[in-house]
Parts: structure tokens; sequence; C-alpha cells
């Protein structure tokens, strides 16, 4: 298992502020998704397949709900991606807490 190494930010921005439009594409092309609105990542769903891409073993994709529109399963979700936090020892977590965007349906 891959150790993480906790990152510091600092005031300082390599690149301009992407636009939703950019984010969605880049997150589109990178987890092979098909997002069409920012407010589908409020699932939780694709923070938990960056964090299997990135440290692979450290969660379990196959209990993470993919199509769900309801808040409990939200919040699983998050836990699930908490529990791969505590098992590779992250000791701090910045605004994890699944904020629901408003559905603008």
């Amino acid at each position: 298992m891959a150790a993480v190494v906790n990152v510091y930010t600092t005031g300082v921005t390599v690149q301009p502020n992407l636009s939703r439009h950019e984010m969605l594409a880049w997150i589109n092309g990178s987890l092979r998704t098909e997002y069409k609105k920012i407010e589908e990542l409020s699932t939780g769903a694709a923070y938990c397949q960056f964090m299997d891409m990135l440290f692979p073993g450290a969660i379990s994709l196959k209990k993470v709900k993919f199509r769900t529109k309801l808040e409990h399963e939200y919040i699983n979700n998050f836990k699930i991606m908490q529990n791969s936090f505590n098992k590779l020892a992250v000791d701090k977590v910045r605004h994890l807490v699944p904020t629901l965007m408003s559905k603008t349906s």
C-alpha cells in the first residue's frame, strides 16, 4: 500500500482557476465518465474513484453507490472514502463533509 504524504497549500497558485466546464472535462477524461454538471459530483462516487486510482486497494468500489439520488447513499459514499483515509493513515482532511449542491435539474 502506498504511503500518503501530507501536502501543504500556499497562497501561490500555479495555474488560473478552472471553469466548471474545464473541471468537468478533466474529471471526465481522467475517470472516463460522462458527468454533465458539477452537482453530480455531490454523490461522492467520483472522489471514491479518484482514491481508487491514486491508491489501488484503499477503497472498495463495489460498495460505492454510483447511480443514486438519495442523500443517505451520498453520505455512505463519503463514509467509504473516510474509511480509506483512515486505512492510509491520513491524519487531517479538510472540507470532506459532503455539501449537497442545490439541485438545478
